[in-house]
């Protein structure tokens, strides 16, 4: 009895001990465990184009002014408030007192004065942030919480762009010899943020704890770990291990490898349309891309409705165009070009391309051929290229596809080595089609296909002073009617984002933007 009796409270000890220590069910219970496909090219937000730098870079650094999650309002952030002269050139922010840097030093007004300059340096090479902060005439702090920017030229994005620029320290950075190559861009970002880096794994994992001297609130969650996983596959097995507490699926996984009751009762799953786009580029500097009829050509060749529905499982939406797809600056007027292998062919014949007697499409005794570069490990483009290539040999056109790790495509994109590729853009719900579209971002911008017209630079430079929101939707809608009809991309789709997030995290909002980490709370 006495046995019996002991083994009873034993039994009663356990049972309140791991209802009331639930943690070590957890290898990390107090981390947030996500997934990056690549590593970073640098944690300088500064130098920063791609989407795997900036998710990081968001945690570390902070800007003037956000975006409010539910209004989609500006708000202050490391400035309180603000205020814009009655002819939209002078735009003043007054700055956040007791806010310090990783390393503990003030933050003041010129720090926000050396990133604006540091930005526009000639030597900094990141022409891609230059084209928002151009009209800028000159930035100063009068004291050290005021920080003053005057304007060339009303601009009617400046408020947005200006509260947006993440603030990079002047006591470290000024120092350096190297802007560009530095420990503090790879191994050791000083920012405000609520995160600070802490390890750094090359193609294994990159590491952030909270910062606990943060002047806001800080978030529930202690550590984000970003493993770095290059393959969708390999992504959701380390999910479903509980290796990862949040993963983005592809439309395949969240149609049907994770639509079991085990995956349901630990993971809650998320749908909403991305503000962001797939498409192929074409380098309209070289042959057979110079041509418009066979960009044209190849849109009608691509049968993305079918794409859509087997690929894609009814979970993206197609696209005809750079603007977001629920944004009045869409041209809803403009329907996708169906798949027309017969219309193609007749745009192809009259580009000079004629069937030889192998049958293969040729033009002065050259085939029709291309290579088409795709990032390596994404689900989409391993499905969607072979098809693609299948059905262009269909009509005599060889197209040679090339797998290459992120970075190195970046690398060659940037240098216009290339002749097709296919890539994403993530987008504003308000976008500014300079950076992609005018001529001047051709050389060294983001203008990577080389495609331009007047009529384009001049709606471009138009929209970019008008203030009348419906005037301006009327030149978007006229810039993404070029864009239609010249085809240096062929839009492709519109996905969902679909994610999957361990229950064990909650008030998980979300929102046009998408999900704010700072607001989820772990239960315990």
């Amino acid at each position: 009895m006495r046995v019996y009796k002991y083994f009873l409270f034993y039994i009663i000890y356990m049972f309140i001990v791991s209802a009331g220590c639930s943690k070590k069910f957890y290898k990390n219970p107090d981390t947030l465990m996500l997934h990056l496909r690549s590593d970073p090219i640098t944690l300088n937000p500064v130098l920063a184009e791609d989407a795997y730098s900036s998710t990081v870079i968001s945690h570390v650094y902070e800007t003037l002014l956000e975006r409010d999650n539910a209004t989609l309002e500006m708000k202050g952030l490391l400035a309180t408030h603000w205020t814009i002269s009655p002819n939209n050139l002078v735009f003043t922010f007054y700055l956040r007192h007791g806010v310090k840097f990783h390393d503990n030093q003030p933050f003041t007004s010129k720090d926000v004065v050396f990133t604006f300059q540091k930005t526009m340096d000639e030597k900094t090479p990141n022409p891609q942030k230059k084209v928002y902060f151009q009209d800028v005439l000159y930035a100063y702090a009068p004291d050290d919480f005021t920080v003053v920017f005057v304007m060339k030229k009303p601009y009617y994005k400046s408020l947005e762009f200006l509260g947006s620029m993440e603030i990079i320290p002047e006591h470290i950075f000024a120092k350096l010899d190297n802007f560009v190559m530095n420990d503090y861009n790879m191994k050791t970002p000083v920012g405000t943020g609520p995160y600070i880096l802490t390890s750094w794994k090359t193609r294994e994992k990159v590491v952030l704890a909270r910062n606990e001297a943060y002047w806001g609130k800080l978030p529930d969650i202690k550590k984000l770990e970003y493993k770095i996983i290059e393959e969708d596959s390999v992504a959701l097995q380390a999910l479903k291990k509980q290796e990862l507490d949040l993963n983005n699926l592809n439309s395949f996984q969240w149609v049907r490898q994770t639509d079991s009751q085990k995956f349901n009762k630990t993971f809650n799953k998320i749908k909403y349309l991305a503000t962001s786009y797939n498409y192929i580029g074409y380098n309209t500097r070289k042959i057979p891309f110079n041509d418009k009829r066979v960009r044209e050509a190849m849109t009608y060749l691509v049968d993305r409705e079918k794409i859509r529905q087997t690929i894609m499982n009814d979970l993206a939406e197609i696209t005809t165009g750079n603007f977001w797809i629920n944004s009045k600056q869409y041209n809803h007027d403009l329907v996708p070009r169906k798949y027309n292998p017969q219309k193609a062919l007749e745009l192809l014949n009259s580009a000079g391309y004629k069937e030889n007697k192998d049958g293969f499409l040729e033009k002065n005794g050259k085939t029709l051929s291309f290579e088409l570069m795709v990032p390596s490990g994404a689900d989409f483009y391993r499905k969607f290229t072979p098809i693609f290539k299948e059905n262009l040999s269909k009509f005599g056109i060889v197209v040679n596809i090339r797998q290459i790790q992120f970075q190195a495509l970046i690398e060659k994109v940037n240098k216009r080595d290339f002749e097709a590729m296919m890539l994403g853009w993530s987008m504003d719900i308000e976008n500014d089609p300079y950076q992609l579209w005018h001529s001047s971002q051709i050389e060294k911008g983001h203008n990577f296909t080389g495609f331009t017209t007047p009529e384009l630079d001049y709606l471009i430079e138009l929209a970019r002073l008008e203030f009348n929101t419906d005037l301006r939707n009327r030149y978007y809608h006229r810039i993404h009617e070029i864009l239609y009809e010249n085809q240096p991309y062929t839009f492709l789709f519109t996905s969902y984002n679909l994610v999957a997030i361990q229950k064990r995290f909650q008030n998980v909002n979300v929102y046009k933007t998408g999900l704010d980490f700072r607001e989820w709370i772990i239960v315990q």
